[in-house]
C-alpha cells in the first residue's frame, strides 16, 4: 500500500494506492491530468513518468494559459 499526500489549492488529501504508480497514473485515478497540472515534489517538479513513492507529498499547480 503506497500513500500519497496531495495538496490542491490549500487542500490536503491522503490518497492510498496497491502498488507503486507513476505520477500520470496516479493523477488520472483521482481526477486530475499531467496536462493541466503540473506536479511538485520536494519543492521540484516532477515528470509525468516519474514513480510515487510511499510517504509523498505532491503539490498540484493548475497550469494557466490565455494571451
Amino acid at each position: 500500500m503506497i500513500k500519497v499526500t496531495v495538496i490542491y489549492r490549500n487542500k490536503e488529501t491522503l490518497v492510498e494506492y496497491d502498488h507503486k504508480l507513476m505520477v500520470k497514473e496516479a493523477l488520472t485515478q483521482i481526477g486530475y491530468s499531467t496536462e493541466t497540472h503540473l506536479v511538485i515534489r520536494n519543492g521540484q517538479m516532477v515528470t509525468e513518468d516519474e514513480r510515487l513513492h510511499d510517504g509523498d507529498v505532491i503539490k498540484l499547480v493548475a497550469v494557466i494559459s490565455g494571451g
